[in-house]
């Protein structure tokens, strides 16, 4: 499953809550993938310490709070290899392509079972 940069975040939320997906691949108007947006980045409200919350706009897209990348795993690649490039980039989740479709979604709590193997 894909969400373009445009999609409303309350829209978002409720297709990621209806399929029980942690996050999804964002892609452009091609379909070429420009980041990855985890279910808890798309919260419209935060409560902080001392009684301060943060409110987003209601109308706010999810390119404001989705992480810009392009940086996308294949079927075949290292999960060993994924894990340390998530790591590096800071990511929460790694969309899985082959060629141009979206095919999966690695997220960071799935690869420590999957420890020397191969995403398939």
């Amino acid at each position: 499953m894909t969400l373009r940069a445009d999609t409303p975040i309350r829209v978002a939320a409720a297709v990621l809550d209806s399929r029980g997906q942690g996050a999804a691949a964002v892609v452009d108007d091609a379909g070429a993938p420009v980041g990855v947006v985890p279910r808890s980045s798309l919260d419209l409200w935060c409560e902080l310490p001392d009684g301060w919350q943060i409110e987003l706009d209601p109308e706010a897209v999810i390119a404001a709070v989705m992480a810009h990348t392009t940086a996308v795993a294949a079927p075949d690649d290292d999960v060993d290899d994924v894990a340390a490039e998530m790591v590096t980039r800071g990511l929460a989740a790694m969309p899985v392509f082959v060629g141009s479709r979206a095919v999966g979604l690695v997220i960071r709590d799935d690869s420590r079972p999957l420890r020397s193997h191969r995403i398939t």
